[in-house]
């Protein structure tokens, strides 16, 4: 990811719709599918600037990790603990000592050298039973000027991730696509205004509460259903 949009995603973190919206669908999915009143040990790969590490704190002891020596900085600034320098494709953790991996935006980025191997190294690092959270860019054909920004080399489509953590021998529980309703727009706005920046930037208040709406809908509806496409896919899945 370009330095310029770490400092960016710390500023906005806390309020963007699109973070606010992601961030409650993948705790619906959370709440839906992990043991209750359990304190886990989870594992957020990728951590980022570390904002998703603050809400998974309600499951249990999180600990994270960043290639990004950048994004370790905003996770200090944050004041958490439990944070490494390390990549997806080589863990610096050991064997089966998580309960829970989440994985957010960060298995098609161009830091990542072996898509294959860091799948591999989910499996090796969660306990027997672990579950993964797993969510990703969605559609090749979509790349851009945003993932340019971002460093995304590669988006998924629902096929090709199932087959991948098939291979390595996990279960699928939940496979679905997100950010379905602003997913024509998006792709609008992709198509005919170029910029070397991401989508995500401050917003004005008011239309930021607007786009919060059709992320309040998806996760309703994500709770039951299989959403049929959007510029995420998410998938629940166990060791």
């Amino acid at each position: 990811m370009e330095i310029r949009e770490y400092k960016t995603m710390y500023e906005v973190e806390d309020a963007h719709f699109w973070y606010k919206g992601m961030r409650e669908i993948a705790k619906t999915l959370l709440d839906k599918h992990l043991p209750k009143n359990k304190q886990l040990n989870i594992l957020d790969a990728g951590c980022g600037t570390g904002r998703n590490i603050i809400f998974l704190k309600n499951y249990g002891k999180v600990s994270g990790f960043d290639i990004s020596p950048y994004a370790i900085k905003y996770c200090k600034r944050r004041k958490l603990v439990n944070i490494k320098f390390g990549s997806i494709d080589k863990i610096p953790y050991k064997n089966n000592c998580f309960d829970v991996v989440t994985c957010f935006d960060v298995l098609g980025q161009a830091e990542v050298k072996n898509i294959n191997k860091s799948i591999k190294e989910f499996y090796r690092i969660l306990k027997p039973g672990g579950t993964l959270l797993i969510r990703v860019a969605a559609y090749n054909s979509l790349i851009g000027y945003h993932d340019k920004a971002v460093h995304t080399k590669h988006r998924f489509d629902k096929s090709e991730l199932k087959k991948l953590l098939i291979k390595n021998k996990f279960k699928i529980i939940k496979a679905t696509y997100a950010n379905c309703f602003l997913f024509p727009l998006t792709v609008l706005k992709r198509l005919f205004l170029r910029t070397s920046r991401s989508d995500v930037n401050a917003i004005n208040p008011l239309i930021n509460i607007i786009f919060q709406i059709p992320f309040i809908i998806e996760n309703f509806l994500i709770k039951y259903f299989d959403l049929p496409f959007g510029l995420s896919l998410i998938m629940i899945v166990k060791k």
